[in-house]
């Protein structure tokens, strides 16, 4: 019992060691901060302005005042016309390619910074962040599109599935013993199969051999896989005492609070990887 009891308190103060050497390298790293949250700020911005531009003209076409089943018809019917037999949103589909390109793109670089910034601030001083991008973005680019490959490859199975099962009977047992175990494994296993790649990542920014760093991310899973579990659970409780604040203290309050929340949202996912490279990369005295 008391073999039990140090064991889960050895737990704790590891966690407590690696959320602190993550906590102090984001000290001294917040101009990454501001990078990451001014990116995901413009990335916000530009996509509102995109939706805003494609679907605002949609819903003025809506009838009204309230529609009748007949004038519904006729707008749906409309649509799909619009949508099949011209090519009037083909330009709206190559933005949205665009989008995704540019994205695909920019991640990998981003990682590659981060990363490497992790691995070589107590060696370097200055900004890592723009070194680590211009020495190992080839090696994250590869690994991303690896990645990426991985996560939608089951989509060639599970897509056709799932949607077999919620068109042949679309109830809630289909629902329960059909079509969410199948989600929930594909959702797990790309979760797990990401922490794979971010083993692969950190040792790409640390000049270490990919075996080797696979090799040392099995051996720490579990400190790394808990630490990403209990960032999860406090960027969800921020969320939503965030939200609920939005609801209760409406106006000026609330519009501050939903703006400061992705600069929150960044701050946790750069302490979440910094603590978790620092499991990765920890060796016990």
């Amino acid at each position: 019992m008391a073999g039990s009891d140090n064991k889960r308190i050895g737990v704790v103060m590891d966690m407590k060691l690696h959320m602190r050497a993550g906590w102090d390298w984001l000290k001294d790293h917040l101009y990454i901060w501001i990078i990451l949250f001014l990116y995901q700020l413009l990335w916000g911005f530009l996509l509102f302005r995109f939706m805003d531009s494609v679907i605002m003209p949609i819903l003025r076409r809506y009838p009204s005042p309230a529609p009748t089943e007949m004038s519904s018809q006729l707008f749906l019917l409309e649509s799909q016309f619009q949508l099949t037999k011209t090519s009037t949103y083909t330009p709206y589909l190559w933005i949205i390619v665009a989008f995704i390109a540019v994205r695909m793109l920019l991640t990998p670089i981003i990682h590659a910074g981060i990363c490497y910034s992790m691995a070589n601030h107590r060696t370097e001083s200055g900004l890592t962040f723009f070194r680590g991008i211009a020495a190992v973005w080839k090696p994250f680019a590869l690994l991303y599109l690896l990645e990426t490959a991985l996560m939608l490859a089951p989509a060639y199975w599970a897509i056709p599935y799932l949607a077999e099962v919620l068109a042949s009977n679309p109830s809630w047992q289909m629902l329960l013993t059909g079509a969410l175990p199948v989600s929930l494994a594909w959702l797990v296993g790309g979760w797990l199969l990401h922490h794979l790649f971010l083993f692969l990542q950190f040792g790409a920014g640390s000049d270490m051999s990919l075996l080797h760093a696979l090799k040392n991310g099995i051996v720490h899973v579990l400190p790394v896989i808990g630490l990403s579990l209990l960032f999860v659970l406090i960027s969800l409780v921020c969320s939503t005492l965030v939200t609920t604040a939005a609801m209760l203290w409406t106006g000026m309050t609330a519009l501050i609070l939903q703006q400061a929340y992705p600069a929150l949202r960044a701050f946790l996912k750069l302490w979440s990887l910094s603590s978790r490279y620092h499991a990765w990369n920890h060796r016990k005295p």
